[in-house]
């Protein structure tokens, strides 16, 4: 598999998935005009990573603002990963949130229950 990388745009997130070491990042705005076709060679890259994942696995997700169509496929790219880890593997979703921005430190709270898996929520002081 190659390595997945999108460059951040006016509205779309940088996007960085690197199968070689598991680690795999979303951060920045995501308010595509058309969610369903920016994230689905996301969805494709994951679908093709998750049969044969490695070890570990660490999503990290470290959006500054995120809009509802973008929220629906992470979710969807979440339970993919959640739903395909293998029992020898471990996954990390790691949810990042601004100093003192509640709302979306919530959101990512409200991601892990959505998906039934736990996140580290954690403070970001800069992106």
């Amino acid at each position: 598999m190659d390595i997945l990388k999108i460059n951040a745009r006016k509205d779309t997130p940088y996007i960085l998935f690197d199968e070689e070491t598991g680690i795999f990042e979303i951060s920045g705005k995501s308010l595509p005009e058309d969610a369903i076709r920016f994230y689905a060679p996301v969805i494709a890259w994951i679908e093709e990573y998750v049969k044969s994942p490695k070890a570990i696995t660490t999503l990290n997700l470290k959006f500054w603002y995120i809009n509802t169509a973008s929220s629906k496929k992470v979710i969807e790219m979440i339970n993919i990963l959640v739903r395909s880890k293998l029992p020898s593997s471990e996954l990390n979703i790691n949810w990042y949130y601004k100093r003192d921005d509640e709302e979306q430190r919530e959101e990512g709270e409200d991601y892990s229950e959505m998906v039934n898996y736990p996140f580290n929520i954690i403070e970001y002081r800069r992106f």
